[in-house]
């Protein structure tokens, strides 16, 4: 099972930026970090909102892999005059002869939550023996020297706030173990509901997570980057 935004898709963009991301710095910190690599594999690419802004930064050779057809729908409007390369695709199913420099995921397919003192890692893929295969298959697609990136992201907590054009989004948790279920709301002032998204999510504390990386074959201790990413090494 991977989760897909289905129904919220015509309203995600209008909450991740309003202040749920701020992409100028993420795409700037993602050009600091990366370097001279150019040939990158973003994993949950959604809507292309990270993409675009990294595309004026330097000449990125960008493909996306996303599950949603309806977030690859705005994406392809979006970097339409563009040479990124989209794919419509389950990611543990995603197969090419290419090797990539490094791999982003901003929260996609997985990510990390700092929460508890720990770096936790939630897919949206519920099965713990497919999470281990991915990350092998994400160890392979790497080249040598290869990085694997993802964007630290806070604990998620249960809150409503209003984002924009009248609109609240509304989050609500049900954190088990390995279990955590995620509803996404959205609605307007006088609480009607406009789209409602439900999420199960597995989540790996922070040793299982670090143990998981290592087995897929991932060298050393993961570093911090800027405090916004994790940074695993082939």
């Amino acid at each position: 099972m991977i989760n897909e935004y289905v129904e919220i898709v015509e309203y995600y963009d209008n909450l991740l930026t309003s202040g749920y991301f701020d992409y100028d710095d993420l795409a700037n910190t993602l050009y600091k970090l990366l370097g001279d690599k150019r040939k990158v594999l973003d994993i949950g690419v959604g809507t292309g909102l990270l993409t675009e802004k990294m595309l004026p930064l330097a000449d990125y050779d960008i493909v996306g892999v996303d599950f949603s057809s309806g977030m690859l729908d705005i994406a392809k409007e979006r970097l339409a005059n563009s040479n990124v390369k989209l794919i419509c695709q389950d990611i543990l199913e995603f197969e090419t002869e290419e090797k990539f420099e490094a791999i982003v995921s901003t929260g996609g397919a997985i990510t990390i939550v700092e929460e508890d003192q720990q770096y936790k890692l939630y897919s949206h893929i519920t099965d713990r023996t497919k999470n281990e295969q991915l990350l092998v298959q994400l160890y392979n697609l790497l080249d040598d020297n290869g990085l694997f990136t993802l964007k630290i992201q806070g604990s998620h907590t249960n809150y409503k706030k209003e984002i924009k054009d009248g609109i609240f989004y509304e989050q609500k948790l049900e954190k088990g173990k390995p279990f955590v279920d995620k509803w996404y709301i959205f609605s307007t002032a006088d609480g009607q509901v406009l789209k409602e998204q439900f999420c199960h999510y597995y989540c790996w504390d922070g040793e299982e997570a670090s143990q998981a990386f290592s087995d897929a074959g991932f060298k050393g201790e993961p570093h911090v980057f800027d405090d916004e990413f994790l940074v695993f090494y082939k």
